[in-house]
């Protein structure tokens, strides 16, 4: 299992997380009520919808930069020469603007929680409503923040980006155990994105500023956004769209059909369950740039020797996560924090369920590098699948209706389907390009 510098630096941010989280979850169970933990989930839940403004370009501007920034260099405070270099600072200031407006629309979310969270009367004594108001806020500021993060990764700065969110989360992590101990509540799920927020501006202001100062005033060449972003932003958006639904919609969905109870199990047991994600893609997150560049290149070779030595470690990494959770999870039945999660087949089905969810997203990173989106309509099917499905059983058959759901759309029908294509296009675009 080797690890070169940038995958280290990825594992460390993933590694944290995971680990932090697992603390996080215990705060969670000896700090809040079995109610307020319902609604903490269902608030981080919301705050989600963020990816509806984001577009999934996050992820093209890595990759994007990957490219615009192939015969470029930097110099001291963020300054960039080279070949080109107007074009980069015209994707730069693009960029600060989408985000700019994303973050003010977003804020559009807090009276439709107000308004979601008033009907659950038997819950009125919960102090939500200040809570909620400073984690939008916070959601808000982070989400115009994305653009900076991203540019600087897609440079080849993966060590540093990384480095950054590890902070990130240690600071975040302690934020939220802080106020959780301190009786803060539910102001703890507003803790990791308001701190994040602070860092990341904390750190561009200081550490590039040369760049932002030349990208927004500066003299910038010509890029054409809607010519050569939009086509795959607007398909890989609602691929995060799909995505949202089919990670984070169950845990509002229950919190509304059921009470707040089952909805902070779904949410607490998901929330292991994208973590184990989230530490396994380490090995492939890091990357992205190459596996971007390699394509460009038309490096065929280099393309799947990356990607295959990303893969086969990011699955074993993933299987020995969902192993070992599945451990603690049968152990914690003997405890008094098991009925804080789903029941044990419950959990046990939905790890398999995100598995192959999982491995269909390491197939989808090999061909978005192309700087395609070809997964639309397989995301939008599947979501439309998990979403009918949910919706239908959720309230006679709670959260066992809905992971039953999850698994056979991932199974039976995201996987085989996600494999096939891969293997067409994988042959078809090789071929012609």
């Amino acid at each position: 299992m080797q690890v070169d510098k940038k995958t280290l630096a990825v594992l460390a941010q993933r590694g944290w997380q995971a680990g932090a989280g697992l603390i996080t979850l215990f705060c969670i169970a000896r700090y809040l009520s079995p109610a307020e933990q319902g609604y903490y989930y269902t608030f981080a839940s919301l705050a989600g919808l963020q990816a509806l403004l984001d577009m999934g370009l996050s992820t093209i501007l890595v990759q994007q930069a990957a490219h615009e920034f192939a015969e470029l260099t930097w110099l001291p405070h963020g300054a960039v020469v080279g070949k080109n270099v107007g074009r980069y600072l015209a994707l730069t200031k693009k960029a600060l603007y989408w985000y700019g407006a994303s973050g003010l629309l977003f804020l559009l979310v807090y009276p439709g929680g107000l308004y979601f969270f008033s009907h659950r009367p038997q819950e009125s004594d919960l102090a939500w409503q200040q809570p909620w108001l400073v984690l939008v806020v916070s959601t808000a500021v982070g989400l115009a923040l994305l653009p900076v993060l991203a540019i600087v990764e897609g440079s080849g700065k993966v060590v540093e980006v990384y480095s950054l969110r590890l902070v990130q989360g240690i600071v975040g992590a302690i934020a939220i155990w802080f106020t959780l101990m301190q009786g803060g509540g539910l102001y703890a799920v507003a803790m990791m994105p308001a701190s994040a927020a602070l860092i990341a501006l904390v750190w561009a202001l200081f550490r590039y500023p040369k760049l932002w100062v030349s990208a927004l005033f500066g003299i910038s060449g010509d890029f054409g956004w809607w010519r050569e972003l939009w086509p795959m932003q607007w398909r890989l958006g609602i691929s995060w769209l799909c995505g949202y639904f089919l990670t984070q919609m169950h845990t509002p969905l229950l919190f509304q059909t059921q009470n707040a109870v089952v909805a902070g199990q779904m949410g607490v047991t998901m929330t292991v369950c994208n973590m184990l994600g989230l530490l396994s893609l380490a090995w492939m997150t890091s990357r992205i740039p190459v596996l971007a560049k390699a394509a460009g290149q038309q490096d065929w070779d280099l393309l799947d020797k990356e990607f295959k030595k990303g893969f086969k470690r990011s699955l074993a990494v993933f299987v020995l996560g969902a192993v070992f959770f599945v451990l603690i999870r049968y152990a914690a039945d003997y405890t008094a924090y098991g009925v804080r999660f789903l029941p044990f087949w419950e959990t046990f089905v939905l790890i398999g369920a995100i598995l192959f969810a999982h491995i269909s997203g390491l197939l989808a990173i090999y061909l978005r590098a192309h700087r395609k989106e070809p997964f639309l309509w397989l995301s939008l099917s599947g979501a439309l699948l998990t979403v009918g499905g949910s919706v239908w059983l959720a309230p006679s058959w709670g959260s066992a209706g809905i992971v039953l759901v999850l698994f056979l759309v991932n199974v039976g029908f995201g996987f085989p389907t996600s494999l096939v294509m891969w293997v067409m296009l994988r042959k078809k675009w090789h071929a012609i390009i």
